[in-house]
């Protein structure tokens, strides 16, 4: 169980990195009046950013870590951006 918790605080340190480090302006640029395209591409490029040292670091000692963590890393993304307000950006 304890490996697992870490695993996760993992996770959560990682999307919280990439909700800091990753810049939405090359998705927005780029998709331009498609919204949608642009928060689908952007959250794709955050939840990668968070997943992939976590991947690599649980891969072979968690079963499925390299199946799973990907889709995980978006729910704690999303419960972390929605529910906590972290990283939320208000524009007026």
């Amino acid at each position: 169980m304890t490996t697992y918790q870490q695993y996760v605080d993992d996770i959560v340190d990682g999307v919280k990195a990439a909700l800091a480090d990753v810049d939405p302006t090359p998705f927005f640029t780029k998709y331009g009046d498609n919204t949608w395209a642009a928060v689908k591409t952007y959250q794709d490029a955050q939840t990668a950013y968070a997943a992939a040292p976590v991947i690599k670091k649980y891969t072979g000692v968690l079963a499925a870590a390299d199946v799973y963590t990907t889709s995980t890393a978006f729910i704690i993304l999303e419960s972390i951006r929605l529910d906590l307000g972290y990283g939320s950006q208000v524009h007026s």
